[in-house]
């Protein structure tokens, strides 16, 4: 059945106590009101969720001639027109405290049905962490976050199940979260224009899952396995590397300002992309062999060869490795001029340098 023949069907049974729908087929605050109205006086749902779906309670009650009279026996006032519902919704004792702000909010920003299926999805369901991380939302502003988030994700195209899968991973960020979910809900941020891009793509809750925790890691210093999760997800898959280490910087510097700005880290991210570094490694490896080729045969190391595979790739994604070579090389050559005292320095500094990278 369609938004429209709902529509039609919902006039048809409502009688004159009720305001009727404009059969547009589409679907806003008045008509999920009214299809709660119906739901909460002929199909008798203790929570009324706004759907009907194929075969359930409500869609059979809509075709059963019966439901006109048992829904104007149940006359309410035009006052209470389910155009209001969404207030009403902040004023049901069975939701919580934070429920209540979740639903104000959603209100607020037009977009009733995010609550309605956050909490069908994340709420009604009992998901521990979800659970936990609810219980700490004591400000609007707060709720404004969660509902801005979840609508966001709605609006770039992910389906309902990925975007509770999304926000699963965010409420298990044990006091990272909505610096999680401050990036989610701002399309305009670097995340947010990733996300935007991902909405349509295969897998899509999968990818911002993967950089969720990946950003979790970086937060916690872990920058290794951070690093390799991020590459073996990622490998492969139809989506632009830079885009991708942006989006996931700016998510990182959203859960934990400052961080990460001015580090390397993420050079180093940068110039790991798959296809830039394999062409590299082309390069590099014909550059070497040619040079090996031409030391067998007149004795004698090719430098202008390999000078100009260094130029190559600082003009390239390994730019980074390329410097990081000579400054090794530098210091190598510094070291090998080192005497027993340098040695003996050299050591005592290595925890203080240590400490300092991270």
């Amino acid at each position: 059945m369609d938004v429209k023949t709902v529509q039609t069907r919902l006039n048809a049974l409502m009688g004159t106590s009720r305001k009727e729908l404009v059969p547009d087929g589409k679907v806003g605050s008045k008509t999920i009101g009214a299809i709660k109205d119906f739901q909460a006086s002929v199909v008798r749902l203790r929570r009324p969720d706004g759907r009907v779906d194929p075969a359930n309670r409500t869609i059979n009650a809509l075709n059963d001639p019966n439901s006109a009279s048992v829904w104007q026996r149940m006359c309410i006032p035009p006052e209470a027109h389910p155009s209001t519902v969404a207030s009403e919704t902040t004023r049901d004792d069975r939701l919580t405290p934070a429920e209540k702000l979740l639903a104000k909010e959603a209100a607020d920003i037009g977009d009733s049905g995010a609550f309605d299926e956050f909490r069908r999805e994340l709420i009604d369901k009992s998901i521990p962490d979800m659970k936990k991380f609810l219980g700490t939302i004591g400000r609007a502003e707060d709720a404004r976050k969660v509902i801005a988030a979840w609508s966001q994700l709605r609006k770039w195209g992910f389906s309902v199940s990925e975007a509770r899968d999304v926000m699963k991973a965010i409420s298990g960020m044990n006091g990272r979260q909505f610096g999680a979910l401050d990036a989610i809900g701002a399309p305009a941020s670097k995340f947010g224009r990733f996300l935007g891009t991902l909405g349509s793509k295969a897998g899509a809750a999968g990818h911002v899952i993967t950089l969720i925790e990946v950003a979790d890691k970086f937060e916690q210093g872990d920058y290794l396995y951070g690093t390799s999760e991020l590459y073996k997800h990622f490998m492969g898959k139809a989506i632009p590397w830079a885009g991708m280490v942006e989006g996931l910087q700016s998510l990182v510097e959203a859960i934990a300002p400052g961080s990460v700005k001015n580090s390397k880290v993420f050079q180093v991210i940068r110039a790991c992309d798959p296809i830039g570094l394999g062409a590299s490694g082309v390069d590099s490896v014909t550059t070497l062999a040619l040079g090996a080729i031409h030391l067998i045969k007149t004795g004698d190391l090719d430098m202008a060869r390999f000078s100009r595979l260094v130029d190559r790739m600082k003009q390239g994604p390994t730019r980074i490795f390329a410097e990081m070579g000579e400054d090794l090389g530098d210091a190598a050559y510094e070291i090998s001029k080192w005497r027993k005292d340098d040695w003996s320095y050299a050591v005592k500094c290595i925890p203080g340098f240590i400490a300092s990278i991270f």
